[in-house]
Parts: C-alpha cells; sequence; structure tokens
C-alpha cells in the first residue's frame, strides 16, 4: 500500500501558496505552516508585483523557465482573480539601458523564433505613452504576455483550495517537524532558508544569497494621470501605475537591490535611490512625482529580504534522496518569484507526486 498523500509546507509566501496549490491539485491534503498569522507575511507581502520573462537572445534555462510560469499564473490569474483589480494583463515595456541590464542585439522575433508571441520592439505609440519620444525602439522590448499583480490576492487564491489547511502563527523547527512524521515536507521559507537547514541534520547547504530590496509608492494624483503609461515598465527598477487601492489609485516604483543584506527596513535613502533609477527608466513619470516624492506625508514605502541563488536559477527538489527522503525545497525565487513560482512548483509536485508512488 502506498503511503497517504499529506505534506506539510512551511512558509505561506508565493513559494509555499504554489506549492500547496500544485499538490492539491494532484489529490495531496496540505497543511502550510506560516510563522506570520496571516499568508504573504514575508518577501511576497510586496504591494505589487510585475510578470515578465528574462529575455534571452540564447534561450537559456531562466527564459525557459519564466515562460513557462508566466503561463501558469496568467492562466490562474483569469480564472480566480478579478482583472483590473488584483491583476492587469497591460504588457510590459522593458528598457534595457546601458550599464545597468545586460544589453544584446535583439530584432523582431520571427514566426519560426521560440519569442515569436511573447517579444517585439515597441511601437512609437507605446513609447510615446511612456514618455519616451526621443529614445530608438531598438533598445527597448515590448513583452505582450507581461503582466502587474498583487501578490497576496494571488497567493490567498492558491490557498483557497478544500484539501489546504493553513495554520499561522506557527514557529516550528526542524527537529519539530521530523517528530509530527509528515511523509513530505516543503521547506519554502526564502531567506531563512538557510538558518531552517542549519538546525536539520544532515540537510546541505544551499547557494544562496539574501537580497533586501524596498519599494516606493503614493496615490496617483488626476494631474500626474498623463504622465504615466498605462502598462508596467522595468530594466532599472520599474513602475506600475493606475493600481487601485482602497484609498485610490496608486503607483509603484522601484526597487533596490542589497545584495547579502538581511535586514527590511524602510529608509529615506532607498527612496532616493528609487528616484534616481526612475528619473532614468522613465524621465516623464519622474518629473510629475517629484514633488510628492518630496513631501514624507505622501510618499509610502515596503521592504522585504528576498533569495537567490549564486547562479540566479530557483531550487525546486529534494534536498537529499537518501539521508532527507521526506524534505524538499522551493526557493531562490529572486525577483521574479511571482513569475517563477507555479511552473516550479508544478515541476516539484511532480516530482513528489512519483517518488511516493514508487
Amino acid at each position: 500500500m502506498s503511503a497517504p498523500r499529506h505534506c506539510l509546507v512551511v512558509g505561506a509566501g508565493v513559494a509555499g501558496a504554489a506549492i500547496a496549490s500544485a499538490l492539491a491539485d494532484k489529490g495531496w491534503q496540505v497543511d502550510v505552516a506560516e510563522q506570520a498569522h496571516a499568508p504573504a507575511g514575508g518577501a511576497t507581502g510586496v504591494p505589487i508585483g510585475v510578470l515578465s520573462c528574462h529575455v534571452s537572445v540564447d534561450d537559456n534555462p531562466l527564459s525557459k523557465l519564466t515562460r513557462e510560469g508566466l503561463l501558469k499564473v496568467r492562466s490562474f490569474a483569469q480564472a480566480h482573480l478579478v482583472k483590473g483589480h488584483d491583476w492587469l494583463d497591460c504588457g510590459v515595456l522593458e528598457r534595457r539601458l546601458d550599464g545597468h541590464t545586460k544589453k544584446k542585439t535583439w530584432t523582431p522575433a520571427e514566426s519560426d523564433s521560440v519569442w515569436h508571441g511573447w517579444v517585439q520592439t515597441p511601437t512609437d505609440l507605446q513609447l510615446a505613452q511612456a514618455g519616451l519620444k526621443q529614445v530608438s525602439a531598438d533598445e527597448q522590448l515590448w513583452q505582450a504576455q507581461g503582466a502587474w499583480i498583487k501578490p497576496l490576492s494571488l497567493i490567498q487564491a492558491m490557498l483557497d483550495h478544500p484539501s489546504i489547511h493553513f495554520q499561522g502563527g506557527q514557529s516550528l523547527k526542524a527537529t519539530e517537524i521530523q517528530a509530527l512524521g509528515y511523509p513530505a515536507v516543503v521547506l519554502a521559507v526564502g531567506a531563512h532558508t538557510s538558518d531552517f537547514l542549519a538546525d536539520l541534520p544532515h540537510a546541505p547547504e544551499l547557494p544562496l544569497v539574501p537580497v533586501a530590496g524596498q519599494i516606493s509608492w503614493g496615490l496617483q494624483e488626476a494631474a500626474q494621470t498623463p504622465a504615466f503609461p498605462t502598462f508596467a515598465v522595468n530594466g532599472y527598477g520599474g513602475f506600475v501605475s493606475h493600481v487601485p487601492t482602497p484609498q485610490g489609485l496608486a503607483w509603484y516604483s522601484g526597487a533596490t537591490f542589497h545584495r547579502g543584506q538581511t535586514q527590511a527596513e524602510v529608509t529615506v535613502q532607498d527612496h532616493s535611490e528609487n528616484f534616481l533609477k526612475l528619473q532614468q527608466l522613465l524621465p516623464q513619470a519622474a518629473q510629475a512625482l517629484q514633488s510628492q516624492w518630496q513631501t514624507p506625508n505622501q510618499l509610502q514605502g515596503w521592504s522585504g529580504v528576498r533569495c537567490t541563488s549564486i547562479n540566479r536559477m530557483p531550487i525546486a527538489r529534494a534536498l537529499d534522496p537518501v539521508k532527507l527522503p521526506a524534505w524538499y525545497v522551493l526557493t531562490a525565487l529572486g525577483s521574479r518569484g511571482l513569475t517563477l513560482a507555479m511552473g516550479c512548483a508544478e515541476r516539484l509536485a511532480s516530482e513528489m507526486d512519483q517518488r511516493l508512488m514508487d
């Protein structure tokens, strides 16, 4: 008789919610333990996120994963989220600024290219809407499948499954989890992964790097609307506007990137860095926001610590099939976690399903 398909997922951010959802869809009973009292208490507590592909001329593995993940999250959002409120498939303009992103020669994707239907050069109208009339379209990419999304809405929807049981306020240690006797355990604790593994006997050391970052945001004034594009923009930081909140429409800009830093703190310095980035990314939007940015009671901030790997690839696998046969990890999703989570979770859930049946 095969072992019961029952799993404990530690962490209720986007990684934890994604693997819980993928397992539940395969018939597993899933308990989700989260240290905070509600989901999305860590890095995916960020109020807004951008869904986009990692574009590479050689179509490297990260590019393949982001395309796969983007299709999955778009499909899920269309079925479970409110378009225009929780997410919007507005497209993403990627600015390949010299010195800030790796600029490679790019030509419009032909019909036989893997990027056909995914990436193209932006139109003059799109550049004009972003206030970029004087730039060359060849230096920018338009991702038609791109979108913005509210992480909390996505996470709540993924956890809303009859076979998923959320348990908040749980500060479990590795030895305590082992004593519970779950047939499978998935660690999805982001930047806390290394600390958690330090208390787990026989756990391998993973090549993880914490990255702290801050976004700046504020409520959108009617006079600013013409200066803001209706789509998301990224490439050197990012910018999203026209996002509905209980207080009105909002704009979001950033984020900063502090590699190796483990403390999440909103600072004036990071607000200033985000503004300098926006001045290069979207000069017209920066000009419209300058006075608001310099008014403390009109400028908000959010800070969190993400987790990435040394080679920038996500980690979704068994920890040690021999010494820790019940333990798995889903981490190192980095700044594209919202794009990658569902695709990586589906792959890991299939591996776990197969191993339990063997």
